[in-house]
């Protein structure tokens, strides 16, 4: 009997190996090169279909059409199981005396086709005025590792400004991470409406929500090394405490990978997320009181700091229920606090 000629090798059995073909180029090509999984995915496609034509003939443009069709099926189906075992089965990091909600998760996400590896807390908070929400604070797991340690290459210029420059240089670096966590405030936005100081109340009230953790430049040490204000706290939760930080401040990608922050790593993230979404925004230190707090340049009654004109409210970040305006009594005295960074 003849064998059949190449071009006669159609329909299933030329898919079939359409396919495999594909699935080895879109792994070698992903593993290979800086691209987009649906980039990959189209580009091995389209060898794949080169090589069988190349090897068996053309089939029918139906069956093309078919094989094209099939194989982005598959491959959706796959991210699909892909997600949802990672929604399963995830790896939640102990936060110690923190709460379920004030876990963080390394889980997975797909973005483009691709899974990237994700690290993200779903929180669930409520505002000053008893508004409820929820969303997840994500950021990328290579964003972490790439972000975690620039701060100790960081050189002061030569200004009297310290902590404003700083600030400023975590802001530059970090903000373009941060995009998944904006998308998180634009949705919740979008879904309810809000008003300009709505919406800042409840971006505040978020990381408001999230429990104090000190952020030290030395290593922690056991809770009776310290004073009583941080004993105290350490003695409740031993785990709320980060050592070996440059500077005593966490970037705001690392604070979310890890939910750990202090006073001016709470203001540097609100900053940079408030500034993204166009507020005028500032950042206040005392070294009186050794605190950082925000300000922001919208109508208000309380407390508040006039800077080159402008009226910025005083918010406190590291308790719950302070509405702009509102300080602690414990350093509530507006001479004492200085604006080490604007957003306009």
């Amino acid at each position: 009997m003849t064998p059949p000629k190449k071009s006669e090798l159609h329909g299933c059995l030329w898919m079939l190996i359409s396919g495999i073909f594909t699935l080895i180029g879109y792994i070698i090509l992903k593993n290979a090169l800086p691209i987009p999984g649906i980039f990959a995915l189209a580009l091995a496609l389209g060898i794949s279909i080169y090589l069988c034509i190349r090897l068996f003939g053309k089939p029918s443009r139906k069956t093309i059409i078919q094989e094209v069709v099939v194989i982005v099926v598959l491959f959706g189906i796959l991210k699909l199981f892909i997600l949802l075992f990672s929604m399963i089965t995830p790896y939640i990091q102990k936060e110690g005396a923190f709460t379920k909600e004030d876990s963080v998760i390394k889980t997975i996400y797909i973005e483009d086709l691709d899974t990237i590896p994700v690290y993200s807390s779903n929180r669930v908070w409520r505002d000053n005025y008893g508004n409820d929400y929820s969303g997840s604070l994500t950021v990328r797991e290579r964003d972490y590792f790439n972000l975690k340690d620039y701060i100790k290459k960081y050189t002061p210029p030569s200004s009297d400004n310290f902590w404003g420059n700083l600030y400023d240089h975590i802001d530059r670096n970090d903000t373009p991470s941060l995009d998944m966590v904006m998308h998180t405030f634009e949705t919740i936005n979008a879904e309810r409406r809000l008003n300009q100081m709505e919406f800042a109340e409840m971006v505040v009230s978020c990381i408001q929500d999230i429990p104090y953790a000190f952020v030290f430049q030395e290593a922690c040490l056991p809770a009776h090394s310290y004073e009583d204000s941080i004993r105290q706290l350490l003695e409740r939760c031993p785990d709320c405490c980060i050592g070996n930080m440059l500077y005593g401040i966490q970037n705001p990608v690392s604070f979310l990978q890890n939910l750990k922050g202090d006073c001016d790593t709470r203001t540097v993230l609100i900053y940079s997320i408030l500034k993204s979404f166009k507020y005028d925004v500032a950042i206040l230190n005392s070294d009186y009181y050794k605190h950082s707090i925000i300000g922001i340049n919208l109508p208000g009654s309380g407390l508040y700091k006039i800077y080159n004109g402008k009226r910025y409210m005083l918010w406190e970040t590291t308790g719950k229920y302070f509405e702009a305006g509102d300080l602690p009594p414990s350093f509530d005295n507006v001479t004492y606090w200085n604006v080490v960074l604007t957003s306009k």
